[in-house]
C-alpha cells in the first residue's frame, strides 16, 4: 500500500484497503441494492483512527453531489468497527471534501465513529452498509479512494470490488487516475 500525504506528515507504515460487495436487498421496501464496504486500517502510529472516507469523486469530477444524493443513502448508523466492544460510525456525504486533510476536495462519504464507550484503535476492521436503487459496476482501481485521518497525520488506500453504476460514472479512472491524485500531494 502507498502512503500518501504533505511533507512532515506521512508515516510510511499506515494502510488502508477495502472492499466493496453488491448483493440484492432483501428488504422489500427499500432500494434495490445493498452494498458492503470492508475495510481494514493500521494507522502505523500510537494515534489512533480519527475518521475514515471514501473519496468519491475528485473535484472537478464528473459527478456532482446531488448525484451522489439520489444514487446512495445510509442509515443514520452507517457500519461499525471492533468486536469486544464495537464502535458505531455515522456517515456523512460531504460535497465539499474532508476540510480536517488538506488536499481532500471533492465529494467524500466521510465515516465518523462514535467514541462515547469505545475507541477505534490504531488497527482495526469496519464494516459499512449503503444502499442504491442502481446496479453495480466493477470499480476501477484507480478511480474510488479510501482515506484515514489519525491525529495530524493521514494516508490514502485502495478500494475494490462493485459501486452503483451512475450515469456519471464515478467508478471510471477516465476523469482521473490514482497517479493524478498521487501527484497533488508532491
Amino acid at each position: 500500500m502507498i502512503a500518501v500525504a504533505l511533507p512532515g506528515l506521512a508515516l510510511a507504515a499506515c494502510d488502508i484497503s477495502g472492499s466493496i460487495t453488491a448483493t440484492p436487498n432483501t428488504d422489500p421496501m427499500g432500494p434495490g441494492w445493498k452494498y458492503t464496504a470492508v475495510i481494514n486500517w493500521d494507522t502505523g502510529s500510537p494515534y489512533a483512527l480519527s475518521h475514515m472516507g471514501l473519496w468519491l469523486d475528485i473535484a472537478g469530477g464528473t459527478c456532482s453531489c446531488q448525484d451522489f444524493q439520489q444514487a446512495i443513502s445510509f442509515d443514520s448508523i452507517i457500519g461499525q468497527s471492533g468486536t469486544s466492544c464495537p464502535v458505531p460510525y455515522r456517515g456523512e456525504l460531504n460535497c465539499q471534501g474532508d476540510p480536517s486533510i488538506p488536499g481532500v476536495y471533492g465529494i467524500v462519504l466521510k465515516l465518523e465513529p462514535n467514541e462515547e464507550l469505545c475507541e477505534a484503535g490504531t488497527v482495526g476492521q469496519g464494516t459499512f452498509v449503503f444502499y442504491s436503487n442502481l446496479g453495480p459496476a466493477a470499480i476501477d482501481e484507480d478511480a474510488l479512494t479510501l482515506v484515514d485521518k489519525f491525529g495530524q497525520h493521514y494516508c490514502f488506500g485502495s478500494l475494490t470490488g462493485d459501486f452503483p453504476s451512475m450515469p456519471c460514472n464515478p467508478v471510471s479512472a477516465s476523469h482521473s487516475s490514482w497517479g493524478a491524485v498521487k501527484g497533488m500531494f508532491r
